[in-house]
């Protein structure tokens, strides 16, 4: 309520009979225990909240009754809340302004042309500020929908949820069981270019669907669609229908159920993709299912899923917790709060009507502006790294969208407000207080830095038991960790395919034999000579079948400790030549392999104070080590399978590379050593932290950006 109650422009105003236009609607509405009057447009679309105060004024403007009259009735029922007449003013230029009213006063037809002008302005603009996301209305489908209303109350009813509980839980259930093939070279099978344009066929159609999720739920709850046409995200042509009208339900569920219809449709698809994907044949209609799952699933995440964003889920945790314009209201929270314990200004009002409101404002405007900036910066990066100089627009744009434009408002704010005469020297203060600290700690303010990387115990080459014979291995003579001697039988395999070859070969030296001695005996000396190469073939032959059964019982080669490298139960396997079997490790120093990726492998060569290992079964166990070597060159074969995501590590595999594992990007390998190391260890995964000069975080950020543009943009 304004100081004075008592205004000097009353009596401008005073004979002035306002009148609600014909095309506005009134609603009662509760919103976290308090009672709110949302006032619907019909003509805009538009829906505009209001405090049972403002009602009170509302609900009197019928034409007849002067603003002087219904300020005093207006006192009259609300008593000591009862608004001043500045209030009253500001109340009708803010009605004014939305057409919501109109009076007895002939209208400006200059003033009307020019907020028409306006909004034409403001609608280029809007498009101009969000090219990523234009909206383009084509129909209305209104009758449509009035005509298969029937399959809204199908759609939603408590039987159909509980089979759309059912397909989602079966859906889950599948996609665990089948997640590594889901998952398999999941980089390379959705950016290949058939695939890229499977994917630009399914997500329109998909949306379409999801969108008639919205329009079929409004009709459910008794409300209408007159808008519906094609939104272009990032370039892509997607449908969207104005659902705008669920704000005039005066049940929060209803509304959050038309919000999150689209999002429950999606899900379904999603479950029925996953059917057809489990039982078809590989081939177009797999394809077409794993690219409906993948859209249907991951993009509702991401996006309509997300409350961070300003989708389907935004609007159902705006209505779950009954603060409307929750995004719009936090900011101004973040700006009432800067405002009041920055700059001083005691009189500011707070967007929150109570604590815990207030505290959900502050939150999400923190959180989504992280998050927005993170995904417009993935955004942006993607088309860039596709359509370099639009990309680098795009990222002009939005870097001025989320930073250049509330910069420039805030410096308008400090200077020219006329609310901030009095304590511009306070705001230059604090502006220069504010980007002092901000540069202190980013620049000046040193803080640990390290790396860590994935390694495996390694032991030499020497070390290793390989197998030298094809074989299923029939015994496993030594447990593994057990103490051995040199000549002590390891492993023993059996190969009856070997046993047969040997066999004929034995027989077809004999009978080869046999000739030789006739044709010697016939004095047939070319054939002799001939039969003669033959058997010494044959011989040969033997020789290394012999040396093959030989093999089938592996020795241990040294004393030592033998360690078992094969899996848990490998007997009556087949194991191949040149199968790792094992290792024989004797008393000595062992070392670690770790990986380390090209972002930070400067760091680890010129700038290492120290190093340390943890295990990955005993995380708290530090052990010292040292760096004693490195394999100069860049490389993409990792040391084991283990270090790749799907083992558990932090590299990506190339689906290219089949033989070995293979980084999808470029590694450097360090050697280190540690001490008593206990022989068991090898093959197991470890961390080792490289611990370098403490360094400010601003310069970090410049070379992650700088990494970043290279790796993306070549730029």
């Amino acid at each position: 309520m304004s100081a004075s109650l008592f205004s000097p422009f009353w009596h401008r105003v005073a004979a002035v009979k306002p009148r609600l236009r014909s095309h506005v609607e009134i609603n009662r509405h509760i919103y976290r225990g308090d009672v709110w009057y949302v006032i619907q447009d019909d003509a805009s679309g538009r829906y505009h909240r209001f405090t049972p105060q403002a009602y009170a004024l509302i609900g009197l403007m019928d034409g007849q009754r002067d603003l002087d009259q219904i300020w005093h009735s207006a006192g009259d029922q609300l008593g000591d809340d009862m608004p001043s007449q500045d209030e009253v003013i500001q109340l009708l230029s803010q009605l004014y302004r939305v057409d919501l009213v109109q009076t007895d006063v002939i209208p400006d037809i200059r003033e009307a042309s020019e907020r028409r002008d306006r909004e034409r302005r403001n609608k280029v603009m809007a498009v101009v500020k969000s090219p990523l996301a234009i909206k383009i209305p084509l129909l209305d489908p209104e009758p449509f929908l009035n005509r298969t209303a029937g399959l809204s109350r199908w759609l939603f009813n408590p039987i159909t949820g509980l089979i759309w509980l059912w397909c989602i839980g079966w859906a889950l259930i599948q996609a665990g069981y089948h997640w590594d093939e889901l998952t398999e070279n999941l980089a390379d099978r959705v950016l290949a270019a058939e695939n890229l344009f499977l994917i630009w066929l399914v997500y329109p159609v998909v949306k379409l669907i999801h969108e008639f999720g919205h329009a079929y739920a409004l009709k459910r709850w008794g409300g209408e669609v007159h808008e519906m046409g094609v939104m272009f995200l990032i370039f892509m042509p997607i449908p969207y229908v104005d659902a705008s009208s669920s704000a005039a339900f005066r049940n929060k569920y209803p509304r959050m159920m038309v919000a999150g219809a689209g999002i429950i449709v999606e899900a379904f698809i999603a479950a029925v993709a996953m059917a057809v994907w489990v039982y078809a044949e590989p081939g177009l209609v797999r394809s077409l299912a794993f690219n409906t799952l993948l859209i249907a699933g991951v993009s509702t995440l991401l996006f309509n899923g997300n409350p961070l964003l300003r989708f389907d889920a935004y609007y159902v945790l705006s209505d779950f917790l009954e603060i409307p314009n929750l995004a719009g209201r936090g900011t101004r929270q973040v700006a009432y709060l800067c405002k009041k314990y920055l700059l001083g200004q005691e009189d500011s009002e707070s967007p929150a009507y109570s604590r815990g409101e207030a505290r959900w404002l502050l939150f999400y405007a923190v959180t989504s502006f992280i998050y927005r900036v993170f995904i417009t910066i993935s955004i942006v990066l993607f088309v860039a790294s596709e359509l370099f100089f639009i990309g680098i627009l795009l990222a002009i744009l939005s870097l001025y969208n989320m930073f250049g434009k509330p910069l420039i408002s805030i410096i308008k704010y400090l200077f020219m407000d006329r609310r901030m005469v009095q304590k511009r020297g306070r705001a230059a203060g604090v502006t220069i207080a504010v980007f002092a600290m901000i540069g202190v700690l980013l620049f000046v303010i040193p803080v640990p830095r390290m790396t860590v990387a994935h390694g495996i115990f390694w032991a030499p080459e020497s070390a290793r038991l390989m197998a030298a014979s094809n074989g299923f291995l029939e015994q496993i003579k030594t447990r593994s960790g057990e103490q051995v001697s040199a000549g002590q039988t390891l492993f023993v395999s059996q190969n009856d395919e070997l046993e047969s070859q040997l066999d004929r070969t034995a027989g077809r030296i004999k009978e080869l034999l046999v000739h030789y001695r006739t044709a010697v005996a016939d004095e047939r000396q070319n054939e002799a000579g001939i039969i003669q190469e033959e058997i010494q073939q044959a011989r040969a032959e033997l020789s290394r079948g012999l040396d093959e059964k030989r093999d089938l019982v592996m020795l241990s080669p040294a004393d030592g400790v033998f360690q078992l490298a094969m899996p848990v139960d490998p007997q009556d396997r087949y194991i191949p030549r040149g199968t790792l079997m094992g290792y024989l490790l004797q008393p000595g120093e062992y070392r670690i392999r770790a990986v380390v990726g090209q972002d930070e492998v400067a760091a680890v060569r010129n700038d290492l104070q120290q190093l340390s290992v943890r295990l990955s079964e005993n995380f708290d166990q530090v052990i010292a080590a040292r760096l004693v070597g490195e394999i100069p060159s860049a490389q993409k074969a990792l040391p084991s399978a283990a270090l790749s995501v799907d083992g558990g590590g932090q590299f990506a595999l190339d689906p290219a590379a089949q033989d070995a594992p293979e980084a999808f990007d470029p590694v450097f390998i360090f050697d280190i050593q540690i001490e008593d190391m206990p022989v068991s260890r090898i093959g197991e995964r470890v961390y080792v932290r490289f611990e370098h000069s403490p360094e400010p975080v601003g310069f970090r950020i410049y070379r992650q950006i700088r990494r970043t543009l290279l790796r993306e943009l070549e730029f």
